[in-house]
C-alpha cells in the first residue's frame, strides 16, 4: 500500500537509501516503526525529509517519541516479570548481571534518562531496568520525557543538517575516496609504530 506523505508530495526512490526509500514510501508509519527499534538514522533521515517539505517536523517526531517511548515501556515490563527467571535460568548471564544490575540500582535515574543516547543499548536497557525492579512510576515518569527529548533532538539535527546531507550525497564517492584514504593513512601510522617499537625493544635486549 503507498501511503503520501503529504498532498502532491513526489516520492522518487532512485538514488536513495533504504531508510529514504522505505520512509518516501511509508511516511510516518515506517517513522514509528523504525522509532521501535535502533532508528536513529531512519529519524535523521526523516528530519532531512522534512527540510525537503515532504514531511512535517512536528509529524516525524511526534511519531519518533512514539515508537520509541511505546517499545521501551513494554520492553521494561519485560523485563520486570521475565528478567530474574532468565537470569536465574542461565548461570553466565546470573555472573555477569550482577554488576550491572547493581549500577542500575545506584544510577537508576541518570542512566533511564541517558541510555537511549547511547547507540546499541537503547533496546537492551529498559529489560535491564526492569529487571532491576526499578518502580514503574519512576521509570515511566523518566523514560517519556527523555524519548521526547531524543525524538526531538535526532530529527532536528537531521532538518538542520539537511543541506550538508544533501552536499555530501551529491558527491558521496569522493566522500568515501577520502574517507578510504584517512583510514588507509591512519592504519599504516599504527603499523610503522608498531614496528618501531617492535625495533627498540629488540635493541635494548641485545
Amino acid at each position: 500500500m503507498r501511503v503520501r506523505i503529504l498532498p502532491g508530495a513526489p516520492c522518487n526512490s532512485r538514488d536513495v537509501g533504504l531508510f529514504e526509500s522505505f520512509i518516501r514510501e511509508f511516511g510516518y508509519y515506517a517513522v514509528f516503526l523504525f522509532a521501535c527499534i535502533e532508528g536513529e538514522i531512519a529519524v535523521l533521515t526523516a528530519g532531512f525529509l522534512c527540510r525537503q517539505g515532504l514531511m512535517t517536523l512536528q509529524g516525524v517526531i511526534f511519531a519518533a517519541f512514539l515508537g520509541t517511548m511505546i517499545t521501551e515501556q513494554v520492553l521494561y515490563f519485560v523485563g520486570r516479570i521475565y528478567g530474574m527467571k532468565l537470569i536465574e535460568k542461565y548461570p553466565k548471564l546470573k555472573e555477569k548481571s550482577g554488576k550491572v544490575l547493581e549500577f542500575l540500582r545506584k544510577y537508576d535515574s541518570a542512566f533511564i534518562f541517558g541510555c537511549r543516547f547511547v547507540y546499541g543499548i537503547r533496546n537492551i536497557s529498559p529489560i535491564m531496568i526492569g529487571t532491576a525492579n526499578i518502580p514503574p512510576l519512576k521509570y515511566s515518569a523518566l523514560n517519556i520525557p527523555a524519548a521526547f527529548v531524543w525524538a526531538v533532538i535526532v530529527a532536528g539535527l537531521g532538518y538542520m543538517f539537511a543541506n550538508v546531507l544533501e552536499k555530501a550525497k551529491d558527491n558521496l564517492q569522493y566522500v568515501q575516496y577520502a574517507a578510504l584514504a584517512i583510514l588507509l593513512s591512519a592504519l599504516f601510522y599504527f603499523i610503522n609504530k608498531r614496528r618501531r617499537k617492535r625495533k627498540l625493544k629488540n635493541q635494548k635486549r641485545k
